[in-house]
């Protein structure tokens, strides 16, 4: 080497050149002995002395080996080690625990290998043995937490296999009862009519000549109307629920699909002289059913005209957005608005109203919150009283 390539060694302390060999034999950081054939001790180093707590002159000539370890590590020598060591003269990393003198235990990783005479006979075997005193807690405490692992993965696939149970149970028992409501709405739906019709001939051939009986009879004809308001509800919260589980999923523009939903509005928005702002941008379609999203924009929509504050004309903005992987459809108003206070718990509850003043089934949000759930988002509500009120639809973003 030269040049550049040369490079300059550093200077070597003589003195390590005259090391002792027999005390780099003594004081190895691993213990050394040598053992006849059948494991008589017959040489070992300090550092294997101070592992055992022995004395030399308590080993050499007057044990085995094999002796000093546990009696499982015993049984494996003479029955495997001391075999392979005469068939192939050297075995390699066996992990055994030694018996000190106190009688607490050091395990150890052993090499050895047997050395013959010149007739081919066995004259003594060389034994290396390393302390893994670290190394077996370390894989004791990897056995640990594999076990820990193994068992909260069993108690992980329990909770499933449970959830999967209820879910298969909720699903069965919301089956059930939307063919009960379905069945009960229709099988009431006959007497009704059979009581609206009787009420219609009570009205038209029977003379009532109590005074109260005109209003008596006025309350009488609201409280059928409003059951029949209810069945049919009931029936057509079931029967959109079931026409909807059939639709395929689509990819909807929501500008144009918005637009329609206004002009099929545009009535009440005459009267109310109401205004829309739109604003998809952000995400300007959504892999939906297409009569889900209707249903859920319509329901918005038509009740941010019906709840409008008395006195100021409507505005209802809708837009979307981005926000954690999940596309945000928002509809916002300037209405009423809701005491959530007092009534989110009950928000999307099926015939829950919060304002008796005006018309309605309270439908419309249930039905809402019941689609956005099957198409796999959920809905959040900002809202103040007098101001209005702010609906947040989060679905799942198409990739």
């Amino acid at each position: 080497m030269s040049g550049p390539e040369k490079r300059a060694l550093p200077a070597l302390d003589l003195r390590l050149t005259q090391e002792n060999l027999e005390d780099l034999y003594e004081y190895a950081p691993c213990g050394y002995c040598s053992c006849l054939p059948d494991g008589t001790l017959v040489k070992l180093n300090q550092t294997l002395l101070s592992w055992l707590g022995y004395t030399r002159e308590e080993l050499v000539a007057n044990q085995c080996l094999q002796h000093l370890l546990v009696m499982g590590g015993r049984l494996h020598y003479e029955t495997h080690c001391a075999p392979l060591l005469l068939l192939q003269n050297h075995v390699r990393e066996i992990s055994y625990t030694l018996r000190r003198k106190d009688g607490s235990t050091l395990p150890v990783l052993m090499n050895a290998v047997l050395l013959r005479d010149t007739d081919g006979q066995p004259l003594v075997v060389r034994v290396t043995l390393f302390d893994i005193t670290e190394r077996r807690k370390y894989e004791q405490e990897l056995i640990r937490a594999k076990a820990q692992a193994e068992e909260r993965r069993e108690q992980l696939a329990r909770a499933n296999e449970q959830l999967t149970l209820q879910n298969g149970q909720l699903t069965r028992i919301n089956a059930e009862l939307d063919s009960f409501v379905y069945t009960a709405s229709h099988d009431l739906r006959q007497p009704i009519d059979n009581m609206v019709g009787l009420f219609a001939e009570l009205q038209r051939s029977a003379t009532f000549h109590d005074p109260e009986a005109a209003s008596m009879m006025g309350m009488f004809e609201e409280a059928l109307q409003q059951i029949l308001s209810t069945i049919a509800g009931l029936t057509e919260v079931v029967q959109q629920q079931r026409q909807l589980e059939q639709v395929p999923l689509e990819m909807v523009e929501l500008q144009p699909f918005t637009e329609e939903i206004i002009r099929s509005l545009q009535p009440q928005i005459s009267d109310q002289e109401a205004t829309f702002e739109l604003d998809f941008s952000a995400v300007p379609t959504l892999r939906l059913a297409r009569p889900s999203l209707h249903s859920m924009l319509y329901n918005l929509l038509s009740n941010a005209l019906k709840y409008a504050q008395p006195g100021r004309k409507p505005h209802v903005s809708i837009s979307t957005a981005r926000q954690e992987g999940l596309a945000v459809l928002s509809v916002q108003d300037n209405g009423r608005g809701i005491d959530l206070s007092r009534h989110r718990r009950e928000l999307f509850q099926l015939f829950r109203r919060f304002h008796p003043e005006v018309v309605g089934l309270g439908m419309g949000l249930y039905l809402v919150n019941r689609l956005v759930h099957q198409a796999g988002g959920r809905v959040e509500v900002d809202s103040t009283v007098g101001q209005g009120t702010t609906f947040r639809i989060y679905l799942p973003m198409v990739a």
